[in-house]
């Protein structure tokens, strides 16, 4: 009885292990966000484009952390003058969030409202931050991911400051590999 009790209980834990390495859901059941990070790790490799001011900027991204998270890699300027940022996409049960890691030393964490309506657009919405002194100190505030095709992305970071939209940065991309 007792060796039965034991090969049950470890063929529950095989069976938990199993669904955590497989992203905790089961066949047919995955969420729409869970579809969503499915869609960041397609983008995995290098993208380029060309700011509104005419800069150069691409995207690289990288899934991590054993597959739960996809690490996007923004480079501007050119150079010396080049900056990168850093966004984090991960899950948070049934939600899609971002963490971005900006230039304006706050961490910025925003969720996305998913949408039938949009299938191929991911918006990002504020959330709260991190290392961010007054809700009126300079932020990013809302993203925008499209995919045009598997060979173009076109992306929307809007910048809030004293509680109204200071700017907004528009960048298409290719994929470069």
């Amino acid at each position: 009885m007792k060796k039965a009790v034991t090969r049950a209980v470890g063929a529950l834990w095989i069976a938990v292990f199993a669904a955590l390495s497989s992203g905790g859901a089961m066949a047919g059941t995955e969420s729409p966000a869970a579809a969503w990070l499915g869609r960041l790790k397609a983008l995995e490799g290098e993208w380029k484009g060309t700011t509104a001011k005419g800069k150069p900027a691409t995207l690289s991204y990288k899934t991590i952390a054993g597959g739960t998270t996809v690490m996007e890699v923004f480079t501007f300027g050119e150079g010396q003058g080049a900056m990168s940022m850093y966004t984090m996409y991960h899950l948070d049960g049934d939600r899609l969030m971002l963490t971005h890691y900006c230039v304006s030393n706050n961490q910025p964490r925003m969720r996305a409202q998913l949408s039938s309506e949009e299938p191929n657009v991911l918006r990002f919405s504020f959330l709260d931050a991190t290392n961010l002194a007054k809700p009126e100190d300079g932020h990013m505030y809302k993203a925008v991911l499209q995919i045009l095709d598997d060979s173009h992305i076109a992306n929307e970071w809007t910048y809030r400051k004293d509680g109204k939209d200071a700017f907004t940065e528009a960048v298409r991309y290719e994929r470069m590999k």
